[in-house]
Order: structure tokens, then C-alpha cells, then sequence
């Protein structure tokens, strides 16, 4: 009789370490969706184009004249078939009244020929799914974004892809930049 008592007893006690283990590990994955592996993105604030006296001409910087080589590199990479995210912003942030920083207009392709609906999801969407529009058998959409790194993913036929090409989070989830 004296053993079943500590049979039973070591079986509560072993009961009760596993459901410890389990609330402490669904804790911390509840912890990590809320607060984990998100960048948080605060734009930077960009200093007004200084003129000088005199001067009523407008210069073009090297960041707003058009880069043909950036361009034949995104229409090789199309050509190839690689499915990829490419932000259509090649100009840098300029201020409005009052300092603010205009977001940008940044392109998303994905590429897939076997896919049935896209939708893509970022920090710059607050995680809530937008849909991409097949045209020509490339799925594309517009978002503007402010200045900054973004973590984002495809989800395809209802399973979340990474962009390939881009750079990686420690969560899996691609990286795009805006400037």
C-alpha cells in the first residue's frame, strides 16, 4: 500500500513539471509574438537641401538621377524567373512642411507560377495581410512606406514564404530598406 501512495505521488510531481515546462514555453512564445523579433521603425528625420545664397538653380543628387544599371539588374533578375521584392523608391526622402518624412512608393513582385493568391504582411502593414494582383504571371503590389528597415513575408496559398534575395531576420521573415 505504501508503494502505490509513492507511485502516486511521483506521478502528480511528474504531471506537474511538464505542465510547468508547458506554460513556460507557451509563454514565450506568446512573449516573442507580441514583443520579439520586430524591428521597430521610427523614420529619421532628414535636414532641409542647404542652398546657397544666390543660387536659384535646382541640382539633381546622385540618388535622384535615374541608375540604368540598378534597372537592367531587376530585369535580368526577371528574366530569370527569381522571384523577387524590389522597392521602386530610388529617390531620398524629402522633408515636407514642418519636417515630416514622405512615404515612399515600394514595389513587391513574387513570382510564382504555381501560386493561386498572394498576399503579403510587414511591420509596415501592422502585420495585417494585402493582397497582390497577378499581371502578366507576376504577382505585384504598391506600398508606401516610410524611410526604414522593415521585416515583411509572402503568404502563398495560405503559407508564409520569405522573399529570396533579401536579406533575413532571425525569425525568418525577409528585410527591405527604404530610403
Amino acid at each position: 500500500m505504501t508503494k502505490s501512495k509513492k507511485f502516486w505521488a511521483a506521478v502528480a510531481l511528474a504531471s506537474l513539471a511538464v505542465m510547468v515546462y508547458s506554460a513556460w514555453s507557451i509563454y514565450g512564445r506568446i512573449n516573442q509574438h507580441f514583443s520579439g523579433d520586430t524591428i521597430e521603425v521610427r523614420p529619421v528625420p532628414m535636414p532641409p537641401p542647404s542652398e546657397e545664397p544666390g543660387d536659384d538653380t535646382v541640382r539633381e543628387t546622385a540618388e535622384e538621377k535615374p541608375q540604368p544599371e540598378a534597372q537592367a539588374d531587376r530585369e535580368e533578375e526577371s528574366k530569370a524567373g527569381k522571384p523577387a521584392a524590389a522597392p521602386a523608391a530610388a529617390a531620398a526622402p524629402k522633408p515636407e512642411e514642418g519636417g515630416k518624412v514622405k512615404a515612399l512608393k515600394t514595389s513587391f513582385e513574387y513570382k510564382d507560377p504555381f501560386a493561386k493568391s498572394v498576399r503579403i504582411a510587414g511591420t509596415f502593414t501592422s502585420w495585417k495581410e494585402k493582397a497582390l494582383v497577378k499581371k502578366s504571371g507576376v504577382w505585384k503590389t504598391d506600398i508606401y512606406i516610410l524611410p526604414g528597415t522593415y521585416p515583411y513575408h509572402f503568404i502563398v496559398n495560405g503559407k508564409n514564404k520569405a522573399d529570396p534575395g533579401k536579406p533575413k531576420t532571425a525569425g525568418g521573415d525577409s528585410l527591405v530598406t527604404v530610403q
